[in-house]
């Protein structure tokens, strides 16, 4: 059988200069290796032309911070603070950022944009407070000296002073006095974790939208309560509340409760107890 022939490749020339040659090649290009040396120089020198221009020029020294924020008592952070060093390109954004999130315990993060030719623009993203703890001078007096709202995670973001404010539910037995608080510190442990994961609980099952929470107790976790519209009491403890809660929804559906005196639901049991006060 015939067999075609293969092609040989064609080897690749190399070609070698010699050191002569290299050198009559340079002086026939010198001209251009002239030209691309001058042309480097010149970006160079163009270059810190132009850096000392941008932190030299007036033109770039900020006259304007704008900070969007969603809430209404919007942060200030006035120009005033960056007078000794108002040129918006030797400004430390992520300074300027750290000590928004320092002074304002409730911000959870600043982010600090340069907008040239002279302006800052400072975007923060609020902690939300969904609930207040109430606490005594000491852990053994359960008179609420102060009120603090908190977040979801147990940070603690300001404080009230002696009045609640309203729409947020009061946390009661967090197991804490007024002096060992201090805000934009998380205190997410013992007692007030029980509250605020069923206040989430709470939230996502929709109960929260139906039925005002007013209070929740967890002096003792294991007969935690709460109360809708600071009259209706319910003792539901520590376990199952998926389970509880389903059943108490179904029991306010069908019962016609009078806000005006005080009741009380105890779903601890298998068999609840409903009764007056």
């Amino acid at each position: 059988m015939f067999k075609p022939k293969r092609k040989r490749r064609k080897k690749k020339k190399i070609y070698k200069f010699s050191v002569k040659e290299a050198r009559e090649a340079v002086k026939r290009s010198w001209g251009q290796i002239l030209l691309i040396i001058i042309g480097i120089a010149a970006v160079v020198m163009l270059g810190m032309g132009m850096k000392s221009f941008l932190l030299a020029s007036e033109y770039f020294n900020v006259t304007e911070i704008e900070v969007i924020d969603q809430e209404p008592d919007v942060v200030e952070y006035s120009l005033a603070r960056i007078k000794d060093n108002p040129n918006i390109f030797k400004i430390d954004l992520e300074n300027i950022a750290d000590n928004i999130e320092y002074e304002h315990s409730d911000i959870q993060k600043a982010i600090v944009k340069r907008v040239l030719p002279n302006k800052l623009v400072v975007e923060v993203l609020r902690r939300r407070p969904v609930a207040q703890i109430a606490v005594g001078p000491s852990r053994q007096n359960s008179y609420a000296e102060n009120f603090f709202t908190v977040n979801k995670d147990g940070y603690i973001l300001c404080e009230l002073g002696r009045r609640p404010r309203r729409n947020l539910p009061v946390i009661y037995g967090c197991d804490l006095a007024g002096s060992e608080i201090e805000t934009g510190h998380s205190y997410a442990h013992s007692n007030l974790k029980y509250a605020l994961d069923f206040l989430k609980w709470l939230d996502e099952s929709g109960f929260s939208r139906e039925y005002k929470v007013t209070k929740i107790d967890v002096t003792q976790p294991r007969s935690m309560m709460f109360y809708i519209k600071d009259k209706l009491e319910v003792r539901i403890g520590d376990r199952k509340w998926k389970e509880k809660i389903e059943n108490l929804a179904g029991i306010l559906k069908n019962m016609d409760i009078d806000y005006r005196q005080e009741y009380y639901v105890d779903l601890r049991f298998k068999d609840f107890v409903f009764g007056k006060k």
